[in-house]
């Protein structure tokens, strides 16, 4: 008789489990078909988002002075924009759902996250850095491929959900990896801007710099640019922007273009208003470059602290020359060489631009090229 209140809690247990699995099991095709849709949803307004910055960018923009500026950003671009980033975010809470663990467990997963932290990243810059449709241009595009990777390349056994392996049972899952995913996003849309600049700042006798020119009367948002080499501008412009009247200033700023033309054209924009309307289509992008990389290389080391405390938890040792923490090593050592030689080195825009640029395959190899080969302690979860 004393066993029976016993037996009965187990049975009433065991029915709990079965009425929660059938629920479960009565949900996961609910759960499987808003997945789908928010993927098609997100992949749409991604498009449109595409569509709407490159048209701008293409047709648009503002002029001053006579020169063309990089097109202001609208509330209907921003909403674009933050309707891919809400299909993301739902596409994400809904695979949470459906797994169980947090959605950061397989490539497919993976590349929806990255997706979804560059239109972050896209929204952050056109809101609260550019108000231009300058980051959307470049973070678009960006976003959309990554969700076409995950959604259109992969194939069905590497999109399903699966177990985490024991190593990624933990409350650091969250917190490492989504640091590192968000600073390979920012970092990569900073490197894609710093791609850009090296192509508008081209000189005219380049091969580049001839496409330009046979297109410019196409696309009016490349008007302004011009021969400007590594960056120069013109003495008596620079120090006329930098105040009348200012006979002292005016020589500082006419000895600086002079040592560091890049210095002179960067305190002129600062005096004449430092305002994105008052900056040319190529320091608009180097401006973002700038901003983008310089969070995105705090949230990368941020990352790789928070990865080797992780680590001596799960496998005894903070640093064991791993792939992944190798690569991750050199990431972090590209990017800070881009912040010493654009802040302390005194090199041009264009040198500088081109460290960033190359940042963008170092990045991608980091992410996703050390798991290709299936080495080392971090090859799981993406195409094993």
């Amino acid at each position: 008789a004393a066993a029976r209140p016993g037996r009965r809690a187990a049975a009433r247990a065991a029915a709990d489990v079965d009425s929660i699995a059938s629920v479960a099991s009565a949900a996961a095709p609910a759960l499987v078909a808003a997945e789908a849709a928010l993927g098609k949803c997100g992949f749409g307004a991604l498009l449109a988002s595409t569509g709407l910055a490159w048209g701008k960018a293409a047709f648009g923009g503002d002029t001053a002075d006579g020169e063309r500026r990089a097109p202001s950003a609208s509330a209907v671009d921003l909403g674009v924009a933050g309707a891919a980033n809400a299909f993301l975010a739902g596409l994400l809470v809904v695979r949470w759902v459906d797994s169980g663990h947090f959605p950061l467990s397989n490539l497919y997963e993976s590349l929806i996250f990255l997706s979804w932290s560059i239109t972050s990243v896209q929204l952050y810059l056109t809101s609260k850095v550019s108000k231009s449709v300058v980051p959307g241009a470049v973070a678009a595009p960006a976003a959309l491929l990554a969700l076409a990777g995950a959604t259109l390349l992969l194939p069905p056994e590497l999109q399903r959900a699966g177990a985490l392996v024991p190593a990624l049972k933990s409350n650091w899952l969250i917190m490492h990896v989504t640091v590192m995913m968000f600073s390979y996003g920012t970092l990569m849309v900073g490197s894609l801007m710093g791609g850009a600049f090296l192509v508008l700042d081209q000189p005219d006798e380049s091969a580049v710099g001839k496409v330009r020119e046979a297109v410019k009367a196409k696309i009016p948002a490349l008007a302004t640019v011009g021969a400007a080499g590594n960056g120069a501008m013109d003495v008596e412009e620079a120090a006329a922007d930098a105040g009348e009247g200012d006979a002292e200033l005016r020589a500082v700023v006419a000895e600086l273009s002079a040592a560091s033309p890049a210095a002179a054209a960067e305190i002129a924009a600062i005096e004449g208003g430092g305002s994105a309307a008052s900056l040319t289509l190529a320091e608009t992008v180097d401006d973002i470059a700038y901003r983008s990389l310089g969070l995105g290389f705090v949230l990368l080391t941020v990352g790789i602290i928070s990865g080797a405390v992780w680590a001596n938890e799960a496998w005894g040792s903070y640093w064991s020359w791993d792939p992944k923490e190798t690569w991750a090593l050199i990431t972090w050592l590209t990017y800070a060489g881009y912040m010493h030689t654009r802040l302390t080195a005194g090199w041009s825009k264009r040198d500088v631009n081109a460290v960033a640029a190359s940042g963008f395959f170092v990045t991608w190899v980091t992410y996703i090229g050390v798991n290709l080969f299936g080495l080392g302690l971090h090859s799981y979860g993406f195409l094993k």
